[in-house]
């Protein structure tokens, strides 16, 4: 038999240089419930930066955020999101998956973030 291990994960970007510094920020990401269901805010968070992750702002996504489903991926989109921590233009998002276990793993399939 085969070992399964089900841990929390941080998932980085690499960095994105932006034209110029960026005020607010843009995700959108697809994800889906391999066991139980997570909830948005709370066992998956987003966060973005513009100093190459020394600091991050959180998307403050929740359950309403959520876009409906396709192909069994749940698509969320976050918009307009002012930036409130340091400026600069190297640019990251990352996303958290959290109280991940035997009855709760949630995968995640794409990501894009946008700013201006």
């Amino acid at each position: 038999t085969g070992f399964t291990s089900y841990a929390d994960m941080s998932l980085v970007s690499t960095a994105t240089t932006a034209e110029s510094a960026p005020t607010k920020g843009d995700i959108v990401f697809t994800y889906s419930n391999a066991v139980g269901t997570a909830t948005l805010g709370t066992d998956l968070t987003v966060e973005y930066s513009a100093d190459n992750g020394s600091n991050w702002t959180n998307f403050g996504i929740g359950p309403s955020d959520s876009q409906g489903t396709t192909g069994g991926h749940t698509i969320v989109t976050k918009h307009n999101v002012s930036l409130t921590s340091a400026s600069g233009t190297a640019m990251r998002w990352r996303i958290k998956t959290l109280n991940q276990s035997a009855s709760k793993a949630t995968n995640i399939q794409a990501v894009s973030l946008g700013w201006s």
